[in-house]
């Protein structure tokens, strides 16, 4: 029986022009996606931007620019998410980054033949994944990068603090053509549950992959 679902989310734009220079941080929201994600009204938004707690910058346009990495340190110091344990029968929560939409349709496509215990959601941006994270217990991020590299070794640092800070996230697979690409970390100190895998993302790979990622769960 086949037990596999797919979302696919909309892609969130990586960059954005600013009228001066922008902070060295990859992800970002609008204010209207900072107060929602927050629960916050957007003067409390304002105030914390003028505050300097939460980190913004203004586009070309004039639109504020908050970014991800800020809000997530202010939900993660103001908030306390529950952990609810969840039946041991229940489908795998598997997220999936991939820039590529022709590769997301190929993999939805083949992912049918896999059956496999999963509930997959595709994203095209690594903003919209860790919105969709930051409640929602998920047990594997698949991420492809193909970026350069100082833009790659940015996301990990990213994603180690949102690892770090939300425990929603119990592994994640970062797939590059890097061959020394390491999360960053301090001495003695442990990357956590991030894994760099100098790998193509191909549908007979992933598919091996998954199937012993399962079977090691339920061992």
């Amino acid at each position: 029986m086949n037990d596999i679902e797919f979302q696919v989310k909309s892609p969130a734009p990586m960059f954005a022009a600013t009228d001066k220079a922008e902070p060295q941080i990859s992800e970002f929201l609008t204010s209207s996606q900072a107060a929602k994600r927050l629960g916050l009204s957007m003067a409390t938004i304002q105030k914390l931007v003028d505050n300097n707690i939460l980190q913004a910058w203004k586009t070309f346009g004039g639109h504020r620019r908050i970014s991800l990495a800020s809000v997530l340190n202010y939900q993660s110091s103001n908030t306390t998410t529950p952990q609810i344990s969840a039946p041991s029968n229940r489908p795998y929560q598997v997220s999936m980054v991939i820039e590529s939409p022709e590769l997301i349709k190929r993999l939805s496509k083949d992912a049918t033949q896999w059956e496999l215990p999963l509930k997959v959601a595709f994203f095209e941006s690594l903003t919209e994944a860790l919105l969709e994270l930051l409640n929602q217990k998920h047990d594997l991020l698949i991420m492809q990068m193909t970026s350069p590299r100082k833009q790659q070794e940015k996301i990990l640092e990213i994603l180690q603090k949102f690892m770090g800070s939300r425990h929603t996230l119990a592994h994640t697979l970062i797939l590059t053509p890097e061959t020394d690409l390491l999360p960053p970390t301090k001495p003695g100190e442990h990357a956590g549950g991030i894994q760099v895998v100098n790998n193509d993302l191909s549908p007979l790979w992933l598919s091996a992959y998954l199937a012993g990622f399962v079977a090691q769960r339920r061992n």
